[in-house]
């Protein structure tokens, strides 16, 4: 197996150790989740970049990659959600646009057509893995930063709540960006 996809794989055996860590609710228990998104953000930024320069980009690499983000951060906001740091609307959005995107990809390639990415999904992406290491390092923190507990739910809510908004304009984003391709599946 090649260098690219084991760090992809990375991400995708690390999502359910991260859930167990998290929902642990312990102070070692948020150390270890907040190290393993550390990972999964590295991995993620790490893949890309080592398969072009050391030429293995792979068919497989190319699906595995967005699966592993997916699965990976979508763990992530399952955990937020379970223990409050996210409403369910909000997750439901993140969900409800990786899904939209996901399907038309897979009904364009089946058509021989390649839909690109866009500027807003790695927006998109940036905003996410931010704004989960912020949210996971405040949890860390929360007696160095004062925060009490109704105060980190209240702030890790309105951040998701950034996310969300940020998620579903990229959704929007990549519906007209790729309107012409859209109509094409409509045939």
């Amino acid at each position: 197996m090649k260098i690219p996809n084991i760090l992809t794989l990375c991400r995708l055996l690390g999502a359910p150790l991260f859930l167990w860590a998290f929902l642990s609710d312990t102070p070692f228990g948020r150390w270890w989740a907040l190290g393993l998104v550390i990972t999964f953000e590295a991995t993620d930024l790490l893949d890309g970049f080592v398969a072009r320069r050391l030429e293995q980009v792979s068919q497989l690499g190319k699906i595995l990659d967005p699966l592993a983000d997916s699965v990976s951060r979508f763990t992530v906001f399952l955990g937020f959600l379970t223990l409050g740091y996210a409403d369910v609307w909000a997750i439901a959005m993140i969900f409800y646009r990786d899904s939209i995107v996901s399907t038309v990809r897979i009904l364009a390639a089946s058509q021989g057509v390649i839909v690109s990415a866009r500027w807003s999904g790695k927006l998109k992406a940036i905003v996410q893995g931010v704004s989960i290491v912020v949210i996971l390092a405040a949890s860390c923190l929360r007696d160095r930063l004062g925060l009490n507990a109704d105060e980190l739910l209240t702030y890790s809510t309105t951040l998701m709540w950034f996310v969300a908004g940020v998620t579903l304009l990229s959704l929007f984003d990549y519906v007209a960006g790729n309107r012409r391709i859209l109509a094409k599946l409509d045939r």
